[in-house]
């Protein structure tokens, strides 16, 4: 859904056109994965968790870009399903709780993180950096989120 909403157009043929770009970037994002897996991760000294992300991480990203590039593909060459699709995503009420749900997850995200900031003190300082940056992405996201609708708005 949160893809469908940042790729939204009014013209509907050309926002599937941008998912399809979108799935061919995820797709090579998977690829470079598994190239890193293939020629990186053999003759490295990380351990089998590092080496494992590798893996999953490639293999995950790679699957949900072919099911989007699939489900896209199809909804270009089928004209009735395409018609149900753009009903669905155009319905305000799913729009609206998408954006509720989002709203609900970020903050969500942003407390939790804030949480566990606190505990990571105790711990090596590299676990506390990574937290107290995703908690500058966030608001650093947000604020400039705010002023782009702003004035798009």
């Amino acid at each position: 859904m949160l893809i469908k909403n940042l790729l939204s157009d009014p013209d509907y043929g050309r926002s599937l056109r941008r998912r399809l770009w979108l799935g061919a970037g995820f797709l090579l994002v998977g690829i470079v994965g598994f190239v890193c897996w293939f020629l990186v991760v053999p003759d490295s000294a990380l351990d089998d968790h590092a080496r494992s992300f590798y893996l999953g991480a490639a293999s995950g990203i790679t699957l949900a870009a072919v099911v989007l590039l699939a489900r896209t593909a199809y909804l270009l060459t089928h004209p009735a399903a395409r018609k149900k699709a753009q009903i669905e995503e155009t319905d305000e009420r799913n729009h609206s709780i998408a954006v509720k749900a989002a709203a609900f997850a970020g903050g969500f995200t942003f407390f939790v993180t804030t949480a566990l900031a606190f505990w990571t003190v105790a711990v090596p300082q590299g676990a506390f950096r990574i937290l107290f940056f995703l908690m500058m992405c966030y608001w650093l996201s947000f604020l400039l989120a705010q002023r782009w609708l702003t004035y798009k708005l």
